[in-house]
């Protein structure tokens, strides 16, 4: 009788795991709570309930793997990054992926991919796009999308440009990254790896300006955690949770994305700006007390501005005038910062970008928020000169 007691409790409690493990690959990381309460209510049903519903499950997941394989989008950011809610990048990445249009393009109904280009696309192993990590580079960059750049081929990044000018520099950047994250990256490499030479902080007013109350005290931890890596590899695997939300998008999607989208004619070209970035000289940023106490020892030795697209081409649009912004005086303002460098790009890039327009090139792409190829050059020739001086 005992034996018997002891099989049901073992077979219900691995009934209960694996019913639970499946059933979270659909739901985020930041709802895990929704698929246990519904293994629990699993737990408790009866015994040929149960049997139906594991077994429904287990041929609904399979059919579902066999349609995302079949119908396989080609978003490269969603196989670079785990998830929006558990923003770590994908370790160990070395393939061609196609270069795909600008992040505008989505709300334009553009095509997704650019005539079967390929770019090179590499991680290391804490799925940062380098070869490796080791206490032997120069700096440490951390940021977002615009250090992340998945639209640009590994040797076009800011890191590896300035490797061909002699500087060492270790790109810590993943794309929807916040300030909380950077100062998190900061504290993995400083306590972790006892690395002790300088961080570099690159902010984006479009995105980064924001009132900052809950720190992301645990994320740190997260980078060395075997078990959680494991299941989270299981959860890439399987990728139920990113395509559901991918199909309700597509669902979702309105005529009124495109209102989120404004175009200017520049050099006879159309270029496209999100509306909310075309505004970001009115965002502020703030920094609650314990934000700041957890962060206080852990502050960059620089911090670079990176402006919006808006702030650079508003300047070459005749029916614009392009609003006054400080976004250093922004920062410095916060009891946090008041004691950081702080350098701003800005006036640099537009000088550059009125230099290629006389040459009919841009340093953003049209239909894309960030730098192009040859917005990273300047932006790493900008670092150049602030370390010079």
């Amino acid at each position: 009788m005992l034996n018997k007691k002891k099989f049901f409790y073992i077979r219900n409690t691995f009934y209960f795991l694996l019913f639970f493990l499946i059933l979270s690959f659909y739901f985020s990381v930041n709802k895990i709570y929704i698929p246990f309460l519904i293994a629990v209510i699993f737990l408790l049903t009866k015994e040929k309930i149960k049997k139906i519903l594991f077994l429904n499950l287990i041929i609904f997941s399979f059919l579902f793997k066999f349609l995302i394989i079949y119908f396989e989008n080609n978003n490269t950011l969603s196989k670079l990054i785990y998830e929006k809610h558990f923003l770590y990048g994908v370790q160990k990445i070395d393939d061609f992926f196609f270069k795909q249009s600008g992040d505008l393009s989505g709300f334009l109904d553009l095509d997704e991919d650019i005539s079967g280009e390929k770019i090179k696309i590499k991680t290391d192993e804490y799925g940062f796009r380098n070869e490796h990590f080791d206490l032997g580079f120069d700096f440490i960059f951390v940021g977002d999308s615009f250090l992340h750049q998945h639209r640009l081929d590994q040797d076009d990044l800011i890191n590896y440009q300035l490797k061909r000018s002699g500087i060492k520099v270790y790109n810590a950047g993943i794309a929807v990254y916040d300030i909380s994250h950077y100062f998190e990256i900061i504290k993995f490499f400083k306590e972790k790896r006892d690395y002790k030479n300088k961080f570099i902080m690159f902010v984006y007013p479009g995105n980064d300006f924001l009132n900052y109350r809950n720190p992301k005290k645990n994320y740190h931890k997260f980078f060395d955690n075997p078990f959680l890596k494991s299941y989270i590899k299981m959860r890439k695997f399987f990728n139920f949770h990113f395509n559901i939300k991918y199909l309700i998008n597509l669902i979702k999607k309105e005529d009124n994305y495109k209102d989120k989208v404004s175009s200017y004619l520049i050099n006879k070209k159309k270029m496209y700006f999100f509306n909310d970035f075309m505004n970001s000289s009115l965002n502020e940023i703030t920094f609650s007390n314990s934000f700041s106490k957890i962060y206080k020892n852990l502050l960059p030795d620089l911090l670079i501005i990176i402006p919006t697209k808006f702030d650079i081409y508003c300047n070459f649009i005749d029916e614009l005038k392009c609003k006054k912004k400080d976004y250093k005086k922004k920062i410095i303002s916060n009891e946090l910062f008041k004691n950081v460098s702080v350098v701003d790009s800005t006036p640099y890039l537009i000088k550059k970008a009125e230099i290629e327009l006389l040459k009919d090139k841009f340093i953003y792409d049209l239909k894309d928020t960030h730098l192009n190829v040859l917005g990273n050059k300047y932006l790493s020739e900008f670092f150049i000169e602030i370390i010079k001086k």
